[in-house]
């Protein structure tokens, strides 16, 4: 059974891991952060007028899509702990999971760039009227073009040979 943790050097499977770590809990807290902007009333209006993320396709796109990317990074990192996508294409082995994993890169990617550019394409919501809704939005943004960036790394990282390994080998 191979796996990111054999004696070779493993730095890029590990900075890889970390980044597609690191973009899931991004667009979770994306998710969660877009979901749970619904906090402002508009004072004044007739009849009473409650602001939420529901009120723009965009942001609801955002929600949606940050989970699903979650969903996809969560079955990438098993893949990659399992060893998909590895090296050892000479033993034989099936390449099913490596390509599933390529395939996996390429949707989360595709949902994460989509839909932040979506959310930054709806401008400065809330801002004058909403300033709580307007900055939690905000932060929503931000965590998912982090989310996103941080998933293109992983997939620039997973090719590129670093020349270290994460942990140490036996002292045979």
């Amino acid at each position: 059974m191979s796996g990111w943790w054999e004696d070779e050097p493993n730095g890029s499977k590990a900075v890889s891991l970390l980044l597609r770590l690191s973009a899931l809990i991004l667009a979770l807290a994306s998710a969660v952060m877009m979901a749970t902007a619904d906090d402002c009333a508009i004072a004044g209006a007739t009849p009473p007028t409650a602001v939420t993320y529901r009120d723009y396709g965009a942001f609801v796109y955002l929600v949606w899509a940050n989970v699903a990317a979650a969903v996809l990074q969560a079955a990438a990192v098993y893949l990659q702990l399992s060893g998909a996508g590895g090296d050892d294409d000479d033993d034989g082995g099936s390449q099913v999971p490596g390509v599933v994993l390529v395939v996996v890169d390429v949707l989360a990617q595709a949902l994460l760039y989509s839909s932040t550019g979506a959310a930054y394409g709806c401008g400065k919501v809330g801002v004058d009227v909403c300033v709580a809704f307007g900055e939690q939005v905000g932060r929503s943004k931000l965590l998912s073009f982090g989310a996103s960036v941080s998933l293109g790394l992983a997939a620039v990282v997973k090719d590129v040979s670093l020349p270290f390994n994460v942990w140490p080998g036996s002292s045979d």
